[in-house]
């Protein structure tokens, strides 16, 4: 997909990557891109409730870019394949998504926004 993006039907944009990519997710259950948002928001610091694609353009040299131009759209394609490469090579390791949620949720922790809420314990009959 990275080096011969019209063989897989692809105009190489960053739109194009990214729908490409949901729908290999959408084909494996949602279970190829598991943790990807998650470890892209402790990359980032921030974006808890943003989607994964627009995490990469944030992610991106030069920050958010809208709309893309042909410059940032390039910048945001190597920025994707990139972050694509070491997120992988994290989630590949025995331990790697559990390494992936656990860092997340030591940076949700720290947000003042954050509360864990004790659950109320059960009450038995």
């Amino acid at each position: 997909m990275r080096r011969e993006p019209a063989r897989h039907g692809l105009d190489g944009s960053f739109s194009s990557m990214t729908a490409f990519l949901l729908g290999l997710d959408a084909g494996s259950s949602w279970s190829m891109l598991t943790g990807f948002q998650e470890w892209l928001v402790v990359r980032l610091g921030r974006g808890h409730d943003l989607t994964w694609p627009l995490l990469v353009r944030h992610l991106t040299p030069g920050g958010w870019t809208h709309p893309l131009n042909k410059q940032a759209d390039a910048a945001a394609v190597i920025t994707l394949h990139r972050l694509l490469r070491d997120y992988f090579t994290i989630r590949e390791r025995s331990d790697g998504l559990a390494r992936i949620f656990l860092d997340y949720q030591s940076w949700m922790v720290t947000q003042d926004w954050f509360q864990l809420d004790a659950a109320e314990p059960a009450q038995g009959s």
